[in-house]
């Protein structure tokens, strides 16, 4: 019985000491997840928006559908191949230009296909454009954008034209119906940032999915702080699981 009651008693010990660390370590997720802001930066254009509010055109040859939904600036194209011959798409003249820079590795040419077989689609997407948050302080100052903010400035929209526009994105496709890539013939699509919405707010389902649109994410330095904090939490909550299991 002495035995027994010495264990129980050791454990007890140990749950004390070891729940308020479970619950500093949850608190300190929780903090964390609060202090990271987020950009939901809307694109528009001058092509035709389906159903899905994906930019397309649609001609004798081809039909392309644009999507930007998800993280960091992503442009994927699926290409439908309305021929009854293959197309080719020649990446040395496929590129991205944004605010008139060729925009280098626009694409992981190695992982993209270069064949679309006939009555058939393929998707090609292009490397991350833009993954850092865009100083719309700046952007605030610019005569005709629009500018809204929310009670405590808990977010801030900024809309912007074709020509107050902070990011003015061009992608040109080379295609051609030759193997050795000759011949080509192009096509030329612009879009530009028509919004700028940064808030507190985590994307949920449908804001992960919006096809004209995608979003950024940052952490502030009280949510670093917070993190290394959860960090040190962590480890001596493994200490103390270890110990535990040494006493028993």
């Amino acid at each position: 019985m002495i035995n027994t009651y010495s264990v129980q008693t050791s454990r007890n010990k140990y749950n004390l000491a070891f729940t308020p660390l479970i619950l500093a370590a949850l608190v300190c997720i929780i903090a964390l997840s609060s202090c990271t802001q987020y950009q939901y930066i809307t694109l528009n254009s001058n092509l035709e928006k389906n159903k899905n509010n994906e930019f397309s055109i649609d001609n004798d040859t081809v039909s392309i559908k644009y999507n930007f939904s998800g993280e960091n600036f992503v442009l994927s194209q699926t290409i439908f191949n309305k021929l009854e011959i293959p197309l080719y798409i020649d990446w040395d003249r496929t590129n991205v230009i944004v605010n008139g820079s060729d925009m280098l590795d626009s694409f992981y040419v190695e992982q993209q296909i270069n064949y679309i077989a006939p009555k058939s689609q393929v998707t090609i997407v292009s490397n991350s454009l833009l993954y850092q948050f865009i100083d719309i302080k700046q952007l605030e100052l610019i005569p005709k954008v629009g500018v809204n903010k929310g009670k405590n400035v808990d977010w801030t929209s900024l809309t912007f034209d074709k020509e107050t526009t902070p990011v003015y994105l061009r992608n040109r496709i080379a295609l051609t119906t030759h193997e050795d890539f000759t011949d080509p013939f192009y096509l030329n699509n612009s879009f530009w940032f028509s919004e700028i919405l940064q808030n507190m707010t985590s994307p949920g389902f449908d804001t992960r999915n919006r096809s004209n649109q995608f979003y950024i994410r940052r952490t502030t330095g009280f949510g670093g702080f917070m993190n290394g904090v959860s960090a040190i939490a962590v480890v001596a909550i493994l200490v103390l699981a270890d110990t535990k299991e040494v006493d028993q």
